[in-house]
C-alpha cells in the first residue's frame, strides 16, 4: 500500500490534541518560571524561644518585684528535607505518554511503505533503549518485556498499514492504545520487581524523550523558516527588501543561540541576557506551524498526508511540553541539560544551514514582493536534504566542542530515572547507590547528591552522608546541601562548623535568603546577636520569613519598634503581642481580634499554644470559663501532647488574670507535682502570687520547696518574703549561699518601715480593728497610705463605720477623690447590690466573689448570699485553706455546726484559739455577720 488513504481527524481528537498542548504548555511554563527546582524540599521549621514579660507588679512598702510569666517568640529555620515522592505525577505522565505514543503508532500506520518501515525501526530502537527489561520477566534483565512490547505495539499497526487503511484514525488510536495497555498490563503481572506499574510509569520518560527529540530535530529551523514565511506574507505586493530583515533576525537569533550554548558549556558571556533555553520550545512550536503547512502544500512524496503530518506535529509539540514538566518536577537535571543541549545544537545547525539554503536559492527573488513562500521547498530533494545534512554536521561540531557531554547526560539521565523508581519504592540502599553513580558521572545533578545524603542519613550512615555533602560543597555547591550539612553539624553540637559552611555558602550564593536566615539564627546561639541583626538588616531581602525572624530577634533583644508595623500573619502577630507584653503595654483590640481570627485557620500546635499564651498574659477580669474550655479542648488533642504543660500553665495564668487566685495557685502546684524538672519555676510563681496577697508564710514554704526542686534565681525581695514568713535564719542562709545583698530595710530598725513590715507580716491573722488602731499611730507617709488601702481591701468586713470613714478620708486626702469607695461608704452594707458593686469596682476585681480567698469581705458576702448551708460552708472552708482571717474562721466554725460537722468545727475552733486571745475569741463568737 504505497498510497494510504487519508482520514480527517474527528473533532473530539482535535479538541484533545489542543488540550494536550494548552495544559502541557501551562505546566511547562509555570515550572520553568516559578518552580525552577521543583524537586527541592526546603521548608521552614518553627521553633520557640521565650521572653519574660511582667504580668503584674507587686509593691508592698519597700518590697517591690514583678510577677513575671513567659511569652513565646516564634522563629523559623529552614530545613532541607528529602525530595517528595512524585508517584501520582508519574502515573499521570505515564498515561499521557501511553496516549501520545499510541496516537503516534496509529499515525505511522498511515505512512507510505518506506517511511512506515523507518518509523517502525525508530520505535523498535526507542523501546530497546527504554530499559524495560528491568522488569525481570523470565530472568534478570531478560528480553521478554521488550518482546512483549514489540508484539503488542507493532502488530496492530502492521495490520492497519497492510489491510486496515479504510479504518478511521479514531478506531486505530483506540485499538493501539488498548493493545499497548494490554502489553503493559501483561508485563506488570509477570514481573517480579516491586511495583512494576511505577517502573513503567517512570521509564515512560525515555519514550517521551525520544519522541520529543524527533520533533525538536524536525523543527530545527522552525524559527528561521517561520519568520521568513511571516515576512513574505507581510511583504506580498509591497515590494520592500526583506533580505536585510532576515539577515538581522537570523544574526540576532544565531548570536542568541551561541550565547546560550556558551552558557551551557560553562563560559560566561557578559552584557547579554541569559535565560533557560527550554523557553525556545514555545516559539519553535508556534512558528513551526507555517513551514509545515508550506512544505505540505509544495512538496510531493512526503511520508504521509497533510492530516497525519499536522497531527504528528501537534502531538510532538504537546509531548515536548509535557516532557519539560516531567523533567522539572522529578529534578532530573541531566535530562534537562540533555534536552537543552540537543535543542541548542539542532536550532543552531539547522537554522544556520537554512539561511544558507534560503539565500543560495532564493536571494534573487525574495525581495520581489511575489509569493516566494509558495516555492520555498521547490526543488525539494537535493538542496533541502543538503540543509539537513549540513545541520547534522554542525550539531556534531557543537557536540565535539562540548566534549561530547551529551553521552554522559544520557547515561546519568537514565540512571536518575531508575534511582527515582527505587527511591519511591523504599529501596533506599539501591537508590542511594544509583543516585551516587548518577552524580559521579554528571556533577550538575543536585537532586542526586542531595537524595544520596538524605538516604544515607536514613540508613544510619551519617559519616558517609556528611562526606557526600562536603564533597558537594567542594565540587558543586548547592543551597539545600549546605543547609542539610550545617543542620546536621548543629545537631552534633558543632555549631562553629555549621556557621563556617553557611558563611562560605553565602560567598557562592550571595544574599541567598535561606542561608542568611539560618546563619543569623546560629549567630544568636553563640551570642553574636548584633551580627545576626546586621546580617538580616543588610540583606534587604523581601522574604517574609527573614522579616519575621528579624522582628522576633529585635523583640528578643529589646530593639523592636512596636507600633510602626501592622502584622498580618499569625506568627508576626504572636511576636508583636510578646513585644507589647514585654513593655507592659495593653495590646490593641485590633491585634488581639486579628490574631484570634487567624487562629481559626491554624492547625499547628506550636502556633496555637504560643498564641494563646501571649493573648492571656495580661490581667483580664472577665469570666475566663470560655477561654479555659478552649485550653482544655486543645490539651485533649493528640497532636498537642508535647504542649500540655504549656497549655496548663496558660490556663493558670488566665485564671490569675481573671483574679482567680485559688485556682491559679492550685493549678501551679499541680504543674509542679506533674513536672518535677520544672517544679522550681512553678513553685516560685506560686510564691509570688501568695506574697502579693500578703500570705508570707505560704509564700516562704513555696520558695523553700522551689529551692529543693532546683530553683536558684533568688533576689533580694525573696529574702524579704522569707523574713516576713517567719524564717529569718533561712533568709540569711540564702543570702550567703547565693551571694545576695540582704535588703537594708531588714538589717536594722528603720522606724516606720519596721513598724509597717511588722504589721504587714501577719496581716491576715489579725482583726481589722487591730490594724486600724496601729494604723492611726503612724505618721502620714506612703506606707501609711499603703496600709490604709490594704485594710479596706482585706478587712472591711471587720471595721466599724467610723473606721471606714477615717480610712476613706485619709485616702481622699492623699490620693484624691475615691468615687467608688465613697459610693460604697454611703451605705457600707455588702448585702446591698449597689454597695457591693461599688466596692468591687474600687477593688478592680470581677464579679466572681470567691475568686480570691484573701479578699475576706467578698468571701463572706458570697457565703451569706447562698441559700444552701452546705455550699456556704464549702465557700468558707475553701477560703480558710489560704486565709487565716479570724472572722472568716469563726464563721466557718458556725457554718460547720449548722450542718452537723461538729468534729470539724471543734478542730477549727481549737486551731483558731491558738492564734488569737481568748477574749477576742469570745467576742467573735458573739458577733454575727
Amino acid at each position: 500500500m504505497n498510497s494510504p488513504q487519508v482520514h480527517p481527524l474527528p473533532k473530539a481528537i482535535k479538541i484533545l490534541t489542543l488540550l494536550l498542548i494548552s495544559i502541557g504548555g501551562v505546566f511547562a511554563f509555570f515550572y520553568l518560571t516559578f518552580e525552577k527546582k521543583a524537586y527541592s524540599s526546603v521548608e521552614s521549621a518553627l521553633f520557640l524561644d521565650s521572653i519574660v514579660v511582667p504580668f503584674d507588679w507587686v509593691q508592698i512598702g519597700p518590697i517591690s518585684f514583678p510577677i513575671s510569666v513567659d511569652n513565646f517568640l516564634i522563629f523559623q529555620e529552614f530545613k532541607a528535607l528529602a525530595p517528595e515522592f512524585k508517584t501520582t505525577e508519574s502515573y499521570f505522565f505515564g498515561m499521557i505518554v501511553l496516549l501520545i505514543s499510541s496516537a503516534f503508532l496509529a499515525l505511522i500506520s498511515e505512512f507510505k511503505k518506506t517511511f512506515f518501515l523507518i518509523g517502525a525501526i525508530g520505535w523498535i530502537v526507542l523501546l530497546t533503549f527504554g530499559n524495560f527489561n528491568g522488569l525481570n520477566i523470565g530472568g534478570l534483565s531478560a528480553n521478554f518485556p521488550l518482546i512483549i512490547l514489540l508484539v503488542g505495539t507493532l502488530l496492530p499497526i502492521i495490520y492497519f498499514h497492510i489491510w486496515g487503511q479504510s479504518i478511521s484514525f479514531g478506531i486505530k488510536w483506540l485499538i493501539s492504545t488498548l493493545s499497548f495497555a494490554a502489553s503493559a498490563g501483561l508485563m506488570t503481572e509477570m514481573s517480579t520487581i516491586v511495583s512494576p506499574v511505577l517502573y513503567l510509569a517512570y521509564h515512560a520518560t525515555v519514550l517521551s524523550f525520544g519522541l520529543s527529540i524527533a520533533w525538536v530535530f524536525w523543527n530545527g529551523h522552525a524559527v528561521m523558516s517561520g519568520s521568513y514565511l511571516l515576512l513574505c506574507r507581510v511583504n506580498r505586493n509591497i515590494g520592500i527588501k526583506i533580505s536585510s530583515q532576515m539577515m538581522v533576525i537570523a544574526g540576532l537569533y544565531l548570536i542568541l543561540l551561541i550565547v546560550l550554548y556558551l552558557d551551557l558549556i560553562g563560559d560566561q558571556v557578559l552584557f547579554f541576557p541569559i535565560f533557560n533555553p527550554l523557553f525556545l520550545i514555545f516559539p519553535i512550536g508556534l512558528l513551526g506551524w507555517w513551514p509545515l503547512k508550506a512544505k505540505i502544500n509544495q512538496s510531493h512524496g512526503l511520508a504521509a498526508g497533510s492530516t497525519v503530518l499536522k497531527t504528528l506535529y501537534l502531538l510532538g509539540f504537546g509531548m515536548s511540553l509535557w516532557l519539560i514538566w516531567k523533567l522539572q518536577i522529578s529534578g532530573n537535571q541531566p535530562g534537562i541539560e540533555l534536552l537543552k543541549h540537543l535543542l541548542i545544537y539542532s536550532q543552531f545547525g539547522f537554522s544556520l544551514f537554512f539561511m544558507v539554503y534560503l539565500f543560495s536559492n532564493f536571494f534573487s527573488i525574495m525581495n520581489s514582493g511575489n509569493a516566494v513562500e509558495k516555492i520555498l521547498y521547490k526543488p525539494h530533494y537535493l538542496p533541502y536534504y543538503h540543509l539537513r545534512i549540513g545541520g547534522l554536521i554542525a550539531m556534531l561540531l557543537l557536540t565535539t566542542v562540548a566534549d561530547g557531554i551529551v553521552g554522559v547526560q544520557v547515561n546519568s539521565m537514565s540512571t536518575n530515572i531508575l534511582a527515582d523508581y527505587y527511591y519511591e519504592t523504599d529501596q533506599k540502599l539501591e537508590a542511594s547507590i544509583l543516585y551516587e553513580n548518577a552524580w559521579v558521572r554528571y556533577r550538575n545533578n543536585p537532586k542526586a547528591k542531595h537524595t544520596t545524603a538524605q538516604l544515607l542519613f536514613q540508613l544510619n550512615q551519617p559519616s558517609l552522608a556528611k562526606q557526600h555533602l562536603e564533597e558537594s560543597f567542594a565540587q558543586a555547591p548547592q543551597v539545600d546541601n549546605i543547609i542539610l550539612l550545617s543542620d546536621r553539624l548543629h545537631r552534633e553540637k558543632k555549631i562553629f562548623e555549621s556557621i563556617y559552611y553557611l558563611e562560605r555558602g553565602l560567598k557562592y550564593f550571595p544574599n541567598e535568603p535561606k542561608l542568611v536566615n539560618n546563619l543569623a539564627l546560629f549567630y544568636t546561639k553563640i551570642n553574636r546577636t548584633n551580627d545576626a541583626l546586621k546580617l538580616l538588616i543588610n540583606s534587604k531581602n523581601t522574604d517574609t520569613i527573614l522579616n519575621s525572624n528579624l522582628l522576633a530577634l529585635q523583640i528578643k533583644n529589646g530593639k523592636s519598634e512596636i507600633g510602626q508595623k501592622s502584622p498580618h500573619s499569625a506568627i508576626d502577630q504572636i511576636n508583636h503581642l510578646a513585644a507589647s507584653n514585654s513593655l507592659g503595654n495593653i495590646p490593641t483590640e485590633d491585634l488581639l481580634n486579628s490574631l484570634r481570627q487567624n487562629l481559626k485557620n491554624q492547625d499547628s500546635p506550636m502556633i496555637l499554644q504560643a498564641a494563646l499564651r501571649n493573648i492571656h498574659s495580661q490581667k483580664e477580669r472577665s469570666n475566663p470559663d470560655a477561654d479555659l474550655r478552649v485550653l482544655d479542648s486543645l490539651a485533649a488533642r493528640e497532636d498537642m501532647q508535647d504542649y500540655i504543660m504549656n497549655l496548663q500553665e496558660t490556663a493558670a495564668i488566665r485564671s490569675l488574670g481573671a483574679g482567680r487566685v485559688t485556682e491559679a495557685i492550685k493549678n501551679l502546684n499541680g504543674l509542679a507535682f506533674r513536672n518535677p524538672s520544672d517544679a522550681g519555676y512553678f513553685l516560685h510563681l506560686s510564691s509570688s502570687i501568695l506574697a502579693q496577697n500578703l500570705d508570707f508564710k505560704k509564700a516562704t514554704n513555696e520558695l523553700i520547696a522551689a529551692e529543693e526542686k532546683g530553683f536558684q534565681a533568688f533576689k533580694p525581695h525573696h529574702l524579704a518574703i522569707i523574713n516576713l514568713g517567719g524564717m529569718p535564719e533561712k533568709a540569711f542562709e540564702l543570702a550567703q549561699n547565693y551571694q545576695i545583698d540582704f535588703p537594708i530595710y531588714l538589717q536594722k530598725d528603720n522606724g516606720l518601715t519596721s513598724e509597717y513590715l511588722s504589721q504587714i507580716g501577719a496581716f491576715h491573722e489579725k482583726r481589722g480593728t487591730d490594724h486600724v488602731e496601729k494604723w492611726k499611730t503612724l505618721a502620714p507617709n506612703v506606707l501609711k497610705t499603703d496600709l490604709a488601702l490594704r485594710i479596706l481591701s482585706y478587712k472591711a468586713h471587720d471595721l466599724e463605720r467610723t473606721h471606714l470613714n477615717q480610712l476613706q478620708d485619709y485616702l481622699s486626702l492623699e490620693l484624691g477623690e475615691q468615687k467608688q469607695l465613697e459610693k460604697y461608704l454611703q451605705n457600707p452594707d455588702f448585702n446591698q447590690p449597689e454597695s457591693l458593686k461599688a466596692y468591687t469596682n474600687w477593688l478592680k476585681v470581677g464579679e466572681e466573689l470567691t475568686a480570691n480567698p484573701y479578699l475576706t469581705p467578698l468571701i463572706l458576702t458570697a457565703a451569706k448570699q447562698t441559700k444552701d448551708p452546705v455550699m456556704a460552708y464549702q465557700i468558707l472552708n475553701n477560703a480558710s485553706e489560704f486565709n487565716q482571717d479570724p472572722f472568716l474562721w469563726m464563721l466557718k466554725i458556725k457554718a460547720a455546726r449548722n450542718i452537723g460537722l461538729d468534729n470539724y468545727a471543734n478542730e477549727a475552733f481549737l486551731e483558731l484559739s491558738k492564734k488569737i486571745q481568748i477574749s477576742e475569741l469570745l467576742l467573735l463568737q458573739e458577733k454575727n455577720f
